[in-house]
């Protein structure tokens, strides 16, 4: 992931975006937020890949994923 592809990340709170994982998969998510400055950076978010308007309300929780394991980060 570049320094542009984290800035894009912060950016986007509240919103839709496409995360490639090192696995090679593309996963929708609405980014909840950005530790970056964390020992263990990471990013909080709703996978939103099999349900894009579902309400939050309605997600069973949030997941994370460490900043290390994305690839590129593109709009939804």
């Amino acid at each position: 992931m570049t320094e542009a592809d984290l800035e894009y990340l912060k950016s986007h709170i509240d919103q839709h975006v496409e995360i490639l994982t090192r696995r090679g998969e593309r996963l929708r998510v609405k980014v909840i937020s950005v530790f970056d400055g964390e020992s263990d950076p990471d990013v909080f978010f709703w996978d939103v890949t099999s349900d894009p308007v579902k309400p939050d309300s309605e997600r069973s929780q949030g997941q994370s994923l460490p900043l290390a394991e994305i690839v590129s980060v593109k709009p939804a």
